[in-house]
């Protein structure tokens, strides 16, 4: 029997997922994904996904403030609350947070300082952090490094569309890469070489749902139900059988959200 998937970042509370819940998780069984990591965006929805996983027992959440939403949320720093919510039963994780230049840099301070407040709770609660990462890999290895060295922690570079020097710090640091429908993508050459080198026990699927549908469904709502497609795409570009994959991305998934078991 084949190892069940984990979807270990989806949106679910947002609009295109949430207004058809039930369907999705439905969908997402109906394709041997069982359990769906919610992501936190901002605080001040918080209370949307943790009610989202205490209703369904495949679902578990994460806390954090996106780099994009530290404008929209006056907690983005605020560490004893994102450290009091990571200690509710279902929470796995700190984040989504991290640097994201794509669209300006008028908010680069408030970005790394809620990033940082961010790796301080997750190196404190020894939670894994959930890294946002575009147009900005040279900042963040630098604060990765440098965060580092003042005290462990566990770490994923999510949805991973980066450079190869991030990834190799990410590697060297211990952290997961996770790959989304991007690295199916014809255009994802570089990603997809990124894929073939993360050792087989570092490696992660996921969705970004409703965001990212791997090919040939671009265009279309992506749900967790399409890890599997992402999972499949993934085994054959590292030339290793799908069930075995499969059965890695399970352990894989369990040791980096040891909260889950």
């Amino acid at each position: 029997m084949t190892d069940y998937l984990i979807d270990t970042h989806a949106h679910l509370d947002f609009p295109d997922l949430y207004d058809r819940l039930d369907e999705v998780l439905d969908n997402a069984k109906k394709n041997n994904v069982k359990r769906i990591i919610s992501i936190s965006t901002n605080l001040n929805k918080i209370d949307k996904i943790i009610d989202l996983s205490n209703n369904n027992d495949e679902v578990f959440f994460t806390v954090g403030v996106h780099p994009n939403e530290v404008l929209k949320d006056s907690n983005n720093s605020n560490y004893d609350l994102i450290h009091n919510i990571s200690k509710k039963n279902k929470c796995v994780g700190i984040g989504e947070c991290g640097l994201d230049y794509h669209y300006g840099k008028e908010t680069i301070n408030k970005q790394k300082n809620s990033f940082i407040t961010q790796i301080n709770v997750a190196r404190d609660i020894g939670l894994p952090l959930i890294i946002h990462s575009r147009d900005a890999d040279e900042d963040m290895i630098k604060i990765l490094t440098s965060e580092y060295k003042k005290g462990s922690f566990k770490a994923i570079l999510h949805c991973f569309s980066s450079g190869k020097k991030l990834a190799l710090c990410g590697v060297d640091l211990g952290f997961y890469i996770s790959f989304s429908g991007i690295v199916t993508f014809n255009s994802a050459k570089l990603i997809q070489e990124v894929a073939m080198l993360v050792p087989k026990d570092k490696i992660l699927v996921e969705t970004d749902a409703p965001y990212l549908s791997p090919t040939p469904l671009r265009g279309t709502i992506n749900e967790p139900k399409n890890c599997q497609i992402t999972a499949k795409f993934l085994s054959n570009i590292r030339k290793i059988d799908f069930n075995k994959f499969v059965a890695q991305l399970n352990m894989n998934s369990y040791k980096i959200f040891d909260k889950m078991f």
